[in-house]
């Protein structure tokens, strides 16, 4: 890969880890990460959305399959797996109990990068994937 490897590196380390500071610490100030729940606007955007899902979670893998590297962008195809042990609150404020089943998702991340922070990030994944 390019010169942007370490930081997809840390990026897939961070987040299979649960480690959400060190996670948000890759993104500039003023980010925006967009998901299929949504929009995360800043640091603190993108820290609030990690607090909401991320608790809901453990046995956490997270890896990629395949990176494509293009200039300051970054394309990976990605799966995560892990299991629900906690309260997951749904983008309605709906709360949906542990299940202890294992979650699977399939996606893609892509990143947009300029002096070595993320500053967007988009993750494209089928949602009915995870929830089945």
């Amino acid at each position: 890969m390019g010169r942007h490897s370490d930081l997809w590196d840390q990026f897939e380390k961070l987040l299979g880890n649960q480690d959400y500071e060190g996670f948000v610490s890759l993104f500039a100030r003023d980010a925006v990460y967009v998901e299929p729940a949504g929009r995360h606007e800043g640091q603190e955007g993108i820290r609030a959305w990690c607090d909401e899902w991320g608790h809901a979670f453990s046995d956490v893998r997270y890896e990629a399959s395949l990176v494509i590297e293009d200039g300051d962008t970054i394309v990976a195809e990605t799966i995560y797996q892990a299991t629900h042990t906690g309260p997951l609150t749904l983008p309605d404020g709906s709360v949906t109990p542990p299940t202890g089943k294992t979650v699977t998702s399939h996606g893609v991340t892509i990143l947009k990068v300029k002096d070595g922070k993320i500053v967007a990030a988009r993750d494209y994944f089928d949602q009915m994937e995870g929830m089945s």
